[in-house]
C-alpha cells in the first residue's frame, strides 16, 4: 500500500560525480546525470491532529464529518449561506470591490473561505496528482516567488471573476463553454489512451506470437525430454545450450526422481551425464516450494486486506447517518469551486499545494523550526523501476529462506567448482541462487556468501563441517529437502571423509525432514567390487554387488525402496576408450613418456601416485619445453584453478597430476591419458581413463608398467574381467636413442640445480634460526660448503653451457628431411621424408593391432596346414 510522507529538505541537491568505469556498463546507456541528496527530514503526517487529506471525495467527506449536534447545525448553517453567496452572484450584475474589503472583519465570513481553500486544495491536489503521476514534490521558494501578491490581489482577481458572470446573460449558460473544453479535452484523452492501448496490445499479441514461435521451436527441437517431466525453465537453458537428447542415465532417473519422488541410486560410466540426472530433480524441487510459497503469501496478502476493509467499514458505520445528508451538499459546493477557478488552476497549483501544507505547519511550526525546503513525497512500499532500464538488484537481496534448500557434497574442490558452473547454467532462467563452500578460498568470504542465503549449496565435506559451528545458516542444514551425495563410494570409504560422517549425524537427527527428504547418490564405480587386501587371518564374507549397495545407503540412512540404476559395463570402462599398455624398466619410463609427448601432441593428462614424482618430472619436462601444468593437494586453491584453465585452453597442453584430478572432472577433448605409476586401486584406473572419451567420444589411455607395477596391473585386468592382456603401444625404437641423449642432459641439468639448491635452502634455514635465537653460529659443520665466488661463478658458467647444449639439440629434428644414399631404395624399402603432420595414436593402434591379428591369423593357418601335412604323410606310410 502506498503511503504519503512529508520530506523536509535543509539543503539542496548535490551533484554526483560518476566514474568512467561505471558508464562503460552497457546498463547504464540511459544515465546522464545523478543528483544526491543528504540533509533532509521526514515528517510523518500522522501524527498531527489537523492534517486530514483525501484522494477520493467521498473519504474526505467521510473523515471530515462532525460527530456532535453542535457541529451539525453549524455545518447546516454554512451551507445555507454558500447558497445565499451563490444565488447574490448570479443575481448581481456587478460586485462591490470595496464591500468585499470590508467583509475581511466578519468572523463568520473568515470561515467560510477557509472551507472553501480546502475544497479548492483537495481538487487541485487530485488533479496534479493524475497529471503527474504519484510523486509530487514542493518547494518553499518556488512557492514564494509565486506568492508574491497579496490577499488582497487574490481577492480582486476573485472579484472580478464575479462580475464577469454577473454580466453575462440568462440566455447562455456561463459553464457551457467550460465544459465544452473540457469534454473536448477528455475526447482527446480518450483518443490517446485509446490509441496507446491499441499500440500495447500489438506489442503484447507480437510477443506472444514471438514466445509462441519459440515454444514451438522448443518443442520440435526437445521432443526426447517431452516424458521426462523437466520444467519449462530447464528446457529452455538445456536447448540454448544444445542439450536435445537426454542420456541413457538421464532417462532412467528423471521420471522416478521428479514424478514419483524416490531416492536414487545411480551408477553410470564417466562422462555419461550424472550432474544433470541429479541437478533437474534439485531445480524441480526448489521451483515447487517457491510456487507454494508464493501462494501462501498472496493468500495471507488477501486475508490481511480482507481484515482491513472490515476495520474500515466498522469506522464508517459510525459517520454513514451524517454522510448521508451531508454528501450532495458538499458535491455541490466543490463543482461551484471547480467551475469558478478551471481557468487558473494551471498558476494555482503551487500556491495551493503549499498552502496546503501550511495549515499542517502552522501547530507544529515549534517543533520544527524554520520551514525550510518542504514537500509532499508519495512513498510506495516495493515500487517497481524494470522501465528505467537499472540494473536488477538481483534475487540475493530479496531472500528469506532459513535453512538450505539442498545440499550437494562433492570430494575435492575443482568438482564442486564444476558442478555449481553446470547447475547455474541449467537454472540460468530461475532466480534459484547457487554457492559453493569448499577449502582453499577465503572463509570470511564464503560466510558473507551464506549471509545471503543461496538455494544450493555444493561443498566439499571439511569447509562445510568447519563453517557449520560458525554460521546460524548452515546451523540449520538439518531442515535440507534435497540431499546429493557425488562419487559416494570414494567419500564413504572408512578413513577418507570423517568430516561427512559428523555431517550425516548432523543431518539425520532431525526425524520428520529424515523421512521426507530426498536423497541422491551417484558414482561410475558405485557397483564395483573387488577383493581388498587381507590384513587379518580371519575369513572374511564375499562382497557382492547388493552387499555394497546396502551398506552405503545404510550409512546414508536413505530412505525405503529407493531407484537403483546401473548402466555399468562388466569391463568398467567406455566403449570408445581404448587402453594399451608400455612394458618398461623404471628408469626407462620418463624416456617413454617424453617418446609420446613428442611423437603423439595433444591435450595429455598424465596421472602419477606421489607429489614428490610429479615434482621431479615437472622439472625435467619444463627443461626439455613441453610445458607441462602441475595439479597436486599442496598447491593453492587459486593456481590449482589457473592450471585448469590453462590446461582446457591450449589444445596441445600437458597436465601432471595426481587422483585429485581423476573423479569427476569434465575437461573437454582430452585425447590421451597416461597413467606414469599404475594406480593402486581399480576404481581409480576407472576414474583416471574416464577423463578422456566423454561423451561419445574416443579416447586413448596408456600405462607405462615396470616390474614393480605388475601385481597392481594383474588386480586391475582380473577386476574388470579382461580376458587378455592390453595390447602394446607400438613405439619407433629408432627414436629413442636421439630421444635418451636429450632426456639425460636434462636430467644432469636438473641433478646439479637441485643439489646446489637444496645446500643453500638448508644453510638459510640455520642462518634463520640463528638469527631469530639471537646466537652465534661457530660450528661450522652446520652448514654445507657451497664454495667460494670463483667455484660459484665456475658452476654457473657450466649450468648455462649444458643449457644452451640441450636448446641446440631440442632445435635438431628427430629424423632427417632428405636420403643421403645413392637410391632411395637401397635398404630395401622405399625411404620418403618425414612427415610434420599431427599423428593420431589410436589410429596406429588400431593398424597394428589388425598387423598382429592377420599375423597370428597366418601362424595359425600355418600350423593347421603343416598338421594336415603330417596327417596326411602318415596315412601314406
Amino acid at each position: 500500500m502506498a503511503t504519503t510522507r512529508h520530506v523536509k529538505l535543509n539543503s539542496g541537491w548535490k551533484k554526483l560525480d560518476l566514474t568512467p568505469d561505471l558508464l562503460s556498463d552497457k546498463e547504464f546507456e540511459s544515465l546522464i546525470s545523478c543528483k544526491v541528496i543528504t540533509d533532509y527530514e521526514i515528517v510523518d503526517p500522522k501524527d498531527s491532529k489537523k492534517r486530514k487529506l483525501s484522494v477520493n471525495k467521498l473519504d474526505y467527506i467521510k473523515t471530515s464529518g462532525p460527530d456532535t449536534k453542535r457541529d451539525k447545525a453549524k455545518q447546516r448553517e454554512k451551507s445555507k449561506d454558500k447558497k445565499k453567496v451563490k444565488k447574490s452572484a448570479n443575481s448581481n450584475s456587478a460586485i462591490d470591490i470595496s464591500s468585499i474589503l470590508l467583509e475581511d472583519n466578519d468572523n463568520s465570513k473568515r470561515a467560510k473561505e477557509k472551507h472553501k481553500s480546502k475544497l479548492k486544495k483537495d481538487a487541485v491536489k487530485r488533479k496534479s496528482l493524475e497529471k503527474n503521476g504519484p510523486w509530487t514534490v514542493t518547494s518553499v521558494k518556488s512557492v514564494r516567488d509565486q506568492n508574491g501578491d497579496s490577499n488582497l490581489s487574490k481577492k480582486l482577481k476573485k472579484a472580478n471573476k464575479h462580475s464577469l458572470v454577473g454580466n453575462i446573460s440568462n440566455e447562455s449558460n456561463p459553464n457551457n463553454s467550460e465544459k465544452k473544453t473540457a469534454r473536448k479535452r477528455k475526447e482527446k484523452f480518450v483518443d490517446s489512451y485509446s490509441s496507446e492501448r491499441k499500440r500495447m496490445k500489438v506489442m503484447e499479441e507480437s510477443e506472444e506470437e514471438t514466445e509462441s514461435s519459440d515454444d514451438g521451436k522448443i518443442n520440435e527441437k526437445m521432443a526426447a525430454w517431452k516424458d521426462l517431466f523437466v520444467p519449462k525453465e530447464v528446457l529452455q537453458a538445456l536447448c540454448k545450450n544444445k542439450f536435445f537428447a537426454p542420456t541413457p542415465i538421464q532417462a532412467m532417473a528423471l521420471p522416478s526422481a521428479i514424478r514419483d519422488r524416490k531416492d536414487v541410486v545411480g551408477a553410470a560410466e564417466t562422462g555419461s551425464g550424472k550432474t544433470l540426472a541429479f541437478g533437474i530433480p534439485v531445480i524441480h524441487n526448489i521451483l515447487l516450494r517457491k510456487e507454494k510459497q508464493a501462494k501462501h503469501s498472496i493468500s495471507s496478502d488477501d486475508e490481511e486486506e480482507c481484515e482491513e476493509m472490515k476495520d474500515r467499514e466498522k469506522k464508517s458505520g459510525e459517520g454513514e447517518e451524517y454522510s448521508d445528508e451531508k454528501e450532495k451538499e458538499d458535491q455541490e459546493e466543490i463543482e461551484m469551486l471547480n467551475d469558478e477557478d478551471e481557468d487558473d488552476d494551471d498558476d494555482d497549483d503551487d500556491e495551493i499545494m503549499f498552502s496546503d501544507d501550511s495549515d499542517f505547519e502552522g501547530e507544529e511550526n515549534h517543533n520544527l523550526g524554520k520551514v525550510g525546503d518542504l514537500g509532499c513525497v508519495k512513498v510506495i512500499d516495493d515500487a517497481d523501476f524494470s522501465e528505467l532500464g537499472l540494473p536488477d538488484a538481483g534475487p540475493l537481496l530479496k531472500k528469506s529462506n532459513k535453512s538450505p534448500l539442498a545440499l550437494i557434497l562433492q570430494p575435492t574442490r575443482e568438482l564442486a567448482v564444476q558442478v555449481k558452473d553446470h547447475l547455474q547454467v541449467a537454472a540460468a532462467h530461475t532466480d534459484i541462487t547457487i554457492a559453493p563452500i569448499l577449502g582453499g578460498m577465503s572463509a570470511e568470504k564464503q560466510k558473507r556468501i551464506l549471509k545471503k542465503c543461496p538455494d544450493i549449496l555444493v561443498a566439499t565435506p571439511g569447509r562445510l563441517w568447519e563453517l557449520m559451528s560458525q554460521d546460524p545458516y548452515l546451523s540449520r542444514i538439518d531442515e535440507v529437502d534435497t540431499l546429493v551425495i557425488d562419487e559416494a563410494d570414494r567419500m564413504i570409504e572408512k578413513g577418507h571423509f570423517e568430516e561427512l560422517t559428523q555431517i550425516l549425524n548432523y543431518i539425520n537427527r532431525n526425524e520428520k525432514k529424515k523421512n521426507t527428504r530426498q536423497t541422491f547418490v551417484f558414482s561410475a564405480t558405485l557397483t564395483l567390487v573387488h577383493s581388498g587386501p587381507q590384513r587379518s587371518s580371519r575369513k572374511k564374507m564375499a562382497l557382492t554387488e547388493e552387499k555394497k549397495l546396502e551398506t552405503l545407503m545404510s550409512r546414508i540412512q536413505m530412505r525405503e525402496k529407493p531407484k537403483v540404476i546401473d548402466i555399468t559395463r562388466k569391463i568398467g570402462t567406455v566403449e570408445t576408450l581404448t587402453e594399451a599398455r608400455i612394458n618398461c624398466t623404471l628408469e626407462e619410463k620418463d624416456l617413454y613418456l617424453y617418446y609420446f609427448l613428442i611423437q603423439y601432441p595433444g591435450r595429455t593428462l598424465v596421472f602419477a601416485n606421489s607429489k614428490d614424482c610429479i615434482r621431479r618430472l615437472i622439472s625435467i619436462f619444463t627443461l626439455l619445453k613441453t610445458n607441462p601444468l602441475p595439479l597436486h593437494a599442496d598447491m593453492h586453491q587459486k593456481q590449482r584453478l589457473k592450471n585448469l584453465e590453462k590446461f582446457t585452453a591450449n589444445d596441445n597442453a600437458v597436465l601432471l597430476a595426481s587422483d585429485v584430478a581423476a573423479r569427476g572432472l569434465d575437461i573437454p577433448n582430452v585425447e590421451h591419458v597416461i597413467h606414469y605409476q599404475v594406480p593402486q586401486t581399480v576404481e581409480n584406473y576407472v576414474h583416471r581413463s574416464g577423463r578422456t572419451a566423454r561423451a561419445m567420444k574416443e579416447g586413448l589411455s596408456v600405462m607405462l608398467i615396470s616390474p614393480d607395477d605388475v601385481k597392481n596391473y594383474r588386480k586391475i585386468v582380473h577386476t574388470l574381467n579382461r580376458d587378455e592382456d592390453l595390447p602394446i603401444f607400438p613405439v619407433e625404437h629408432q627414436l629413442l636413442s636421439v630421444l635418451k641423449k636429450r632426456l639425460n642432459l636434462a636430467k644432469r641439468i636438473d641433478t646439479e640445480e637441485h643439489r646446489f639448491n637444496k645446500k643453500k635452502r638448508q644453510n638459510e634455514w640455520f642462518e634463520k634460526a640463528a638469527r631469530e635465537m639471537d646466537m652465534l653460529m661457530d660450528d661450522e659443520e652446520l652448514l654445507s660448503d657451497l664454495g667460494d665466488s670463483f667455484e660459484r661463478s665456475g658452476r654457473k658458467q657450466e649450468l648455462r653451457q649444458l643449457r644452451t647444449e640441450l636448446d641446440q639439440m631440442l632445435k635438431q629434428r628427430l629424423a632427417p628431411h632428405t636420403f643421403s644414399g645413392k637410391y632411395l631404395t637401397q635398404s630395401g624399402k622405399l625411404e620418403l621424408p618425414a612427415n610434420e603432420e599431427k599423428k593420431d595414436a589410436i589410429k596406429i593402434l588400431k593398424k597394428d593391432k589388425k598387423l598382429h591379428c592377420d599375423l597370428e591369423s597366418n601362424q595359425q593357418s600355418k600350423k593347421k596346414l603343416n598338421v594336415k601335412k603330417k596327417s596326411k604323410w602318415k596315412k601314406r606310410k
